[in-house]
């Protein structure tokens, strides 16, 4: 299942066809290589075995030399019981329960000894036949877990997965100190923190689906599409390091290996592996119907069950091989909050981390991994014992006048206010940017990389479009797509601290070193103009690879530019304003439909409509708003100003308008805010909405545009007098349901129209009779 290339496996023994059997080598007996009685992988397994059994006898051992002798290989099950003790640095640890009173007093003390029974059974089936030694196991175990709830002042419960990580340490029939020593460990440095709040616990899961999102995207996007949340079939995942899906034999395979790496984050690349594995069934049978949603999430949960001991070796492998592609910066910052035996942050640091990683668009990179990929290495310094290092092709998406000032200086330019004002240039642009990114991995440079790392400003307001050709690459499932923490700002921030010459790193019109002589009116010295002319040489270099896209860009700011309107699925309409007879009644065809024409004359129009509806009206709270009786729905979403600025805001629509409301101060991405105040733009009505179009290359890009409702009612061709434009996550559904309440406001009106018609009517009939009677 989980195959790899047959060269990176060793080579299986051939099998015996001698008649007399030949015993295996003892522990201490020397295999001859020359002897044809044993193959090779015998021989290869017995100086290891060897090597580690003189390796435990010497005494002082710690979990960096089990590495260097095992090299993360499965461990013979004599030896398994010392090595787990001293990976888990417990070895020569006392007697941790000697202060207990040995009360047992837990509320839950019925359930626990009813579950450490029937894990003491389950694990050893048929093998146990000492009925006092059973005895012992179950006290053992029971006395374990009182004494963890009590030093831990946490509950116990039947499906915490405890007893599935006890399961493999009783089988080494360890010590009843051993035992605990060994369950605390594995509890407060591999198992993810459940006891904080809930927006904490979920951090994990939120980790996880990036990873998936940063190798997979594809795999990734069809998970969000079915609604299939991460936390659904990878709690146990975690919580037992897979012990609960697979057997005793194949969990302790796992388990060597998982130790042995030292890696708490392993099971992150474990659980990855799994889910690249199952992507062709899952996505093969939920698209021929053949699963639903509960169902696909139980196939997922036990896909780890299908492991054979054979597939262990693989499956680990493969794990270190999407660890060694991966930013681990993450590591560093999500350790405290993910484990308990790591340095715990305060709470409010805990808190913000969250909050950030729940939000996050990817995967984000630390400024100090992003400079250490730029530095040039020799091949022999590239493969340590984390692996080769990640090289990143940085992309700029700054104004072009910032970039121009000053940039890292491996960074490639790419205007992401392109993908609104230009779609055609910024698809000319991202095919720079490849070739670019093609060229410099082939001439081996230092700006080149498989990684793509997109840097911003740091400022929400400017990287809002950086966010937007980040999620543009991801619908088109491209892999390694990062962006740096922080941006800009953070990247000079950091440089300053640590020490570092600005000028070795920064390069642009504003060059730092070329700066500070002007200013103290002093001359470079001939190391400092071989600097200088090296990093402008760098930073003509990547212009002309890139195709000159800086000034490309420079020249399209200057042009006039309007939305480019090229729809596959656009709802608009032919709504000329005759609603005299029954053109507008139910079963007639489609009111709205697939308008062509050219719409750049009424945009004029649009404008002046739109330059007196931003400041006329009070400052209020949104759930004042959403509190109002008929409103139907609020979405939050961005709205495109005229200047092609994007203004954080919400639609809310009633059964007869919709408004705009624009908050006030645009909320931070990176902090929850607890009360929301906006301003209300006048409102739309629905029955005037003439057109709704989306773009083919941007769908959550929606454009509403409007006529004018006396021409609506008249004979006359209905003209579009004005347009708003919103950015809609759920572009899809809001319009679908948008739709729905412009039908039925169309209907409406309708109605109302004819019992006004058929009123004036009766009026007229009866004016007649009533002068006669008169005269």
């Amino acid at each position: 299942m989980y195959g790899l290339c047959s060269d990176s496996l060793p080579n299986m023994a051939e099998p015996d066809h001698n008649n007399e059997p030949q015993s295996p080598p003892s522990e201490f007996e020397e295999v001859n290589a020359s002897d044809s009685n044993y193959s090779e992988a015998e021989i290869i397994d017995s100086d290891w075995h060897f090597e580690l059994e003189n390796v435990l006898n010497e005494g002082f051992v710690d979990q960096g030399i089990i590495k260097s002798v095992c090299k993360c290989r499965n461990l013979p099950e004599k030896f398994r019981s010392r090595v787990w003790k001293i990976c888990l640095n417990v070895a020569n640890r006392g007697n941790s329960m000697s202060s207990w009173d040995g009360k047992l007093d837990l509320l839950t003390d019925d359930d626990l000894r009813a579950d450490c029974t029937a894990a003491v059974e389950s694990t050893f089936d048929e093998e146990m036949h000492n009925i006092v030694a059973k005895g012992q196991m179950i006290d053992d175990l029971v006395a374990v877990v009182t004494y963890y709830c009590k030093c831990r002042a946490v509950k116990y419960h039947t499906n915490n997965g405890w007893m599935d990580i006890l399961r493999p340490l009783v089988k080494l029939q360890l010590e009843r100190s051993d035992l605990y020593n060994c369950f605390y460990a594995l509890q407060s440095r591999y198992i993810p923190r459940t006891d904080l709040s809930p927006q904490v616990s979920s951090m994990p899961f939120h980790l996880l689906r990036l990873l998936l999102l940063y190798h997979d995207p594809e795999m990734c996007n069809f998970l969000d599409t079915c609604k299939i949340s991460m936390e659904s079939f990878t709690n146990k995942w975690f919580s037992t390091l897979f012990s609960t899906q697979c057997s005793i034999e194949i969990a302790s395979a796992i388990w060597d290996i998982y130790l042995q790496q030292a890696d708490p984050f392993f099971v992150f690349y474990l659980s990855l592996v799994i889910l690249v594995n199952a992507k062709e069934q899952v996505m093969t049978t939920v698209g021929a119907n053949k699963l639903n949603q509960e169902e696909t999430i139980t196939t997922l949960e036990n896909s780890p069950s299908v492991l054979s001991i054979e597939d262990v070796d693989d499956f680990c492998q493969l794990a270190t091989y999407y660890c060694n592609r991966t930013p681990s910066s993450f590591k560093r910052d999500l350790g405290g909050c993910f484990y308990s035996g790591a340095m715990v942050a305060t709470s409010s640091k805990v808190d913000f981390m969250a909050s950030d990683l729940a939000q996050s668009f990817c995967l984000k990179v630390s400024i100090p991994e992003l400079l250490l990929s730029s530095q040039p290495s020799s091949e022999d310094a590239s493969d340590d014992d984390n692996g080769p290092r990640i090289r990143f092709f940085v992309v700029d998406c700054r104004p072009a006048e910032k970039y121009n000032k000053g940039h890292l200086l491996t960074a490639f330019h790419l205007d992401a206010t392109l993908m609104l004002r230009e779609p055609t240039e910024f698809d000319a642009a991202l095919t720079s940017l490849f070739a670019a990114q093609e060229q410099a991995i082939q001439a081996g440079s230092t700006a080149g990389g498989e990684h793509l790392c997109f840097i911003g400003s740091g400022t929400d307001d400017e990287d809002q479009y950086m966010y937007m050709v980040v999620a543009n690459l991801l619908q088109k499932h491209q892999t390694y797509v990062s962006v740096a923490r922080g941006g800009y700002a953070s990247l000079l921030d950091y440089l300053t601290e640590v020490g570092i010459d600005l000028s070795e790193w920064i390069v642009g019109a504003e060059c730092p070193v070329v700066l500070n002589v002007q200013k103290k009116g002093n001359q470079l010295q001939p190391d400092q103009q071989h600097a200088v002319t090296k990093r402008a040489i760098m930073g003509a270099l990547m212009k002309k690879v890139a195709g000159n896209v800086v000034e490309r860009t420079m020249h399209l700011k200057e042009k006039v530019s309007h939305f480019i309107e090229t729809t596959d699925e656009e709802w608009s309409g032919e709504r000329k304003g005759k609603y005299k007879g029954n053109n507008a009644q139910k079963g007639a065809d489609g009111v709205f439909s697939i308008g062509d024409e050219n719409e750049h004359d009424e945009e004029d129009v649009a404008r002046e409509d739109q330059e007196v509806t931003y400041n006329t009206s009070e400052i209020d709270d949104l759930d004042v708003w959403k509190s109002k009786p008929d409103v139907k729905y609020c979405f939050e979403c961005q709205s495109v100003s005229e200047d092609r600025r994007l203004v954080s805001a919400h639609l809310l629509v009633t059964t007869t308008e919709m408004r705009c409301l624009v908050e006030v101060k645009p909320r931070k991405g990176r902090r929850l805010t607890k009360q929301i105040f906006v301003k209300a733009r006048p409102p739309r009505l629905l029955c005037t909405v003439i057109k709704i179009t989306s773009r083919k290359s941007f769908p959550e890009l929606i454009t509403f545009k409007f006529g004018d409702l006396e021409q609506m009612e008249s004979d006359e061709e209905a003209r579009v007098v004005a347009a708003d434009r919103y950015i809609l996550p759920d572009a899809g559904g809001t319009t679908r349901s948008i739709k729905q309440l412009i039908v039925e406001a169309d209907v409406k009106r309708q109605e109302d129209r004819e019992k006004k018609t058929s009123s004036n009517d009766s009026k007229d009939e009866d004016q007649p009779s009533t002068s006669k009677e008169n005269t």
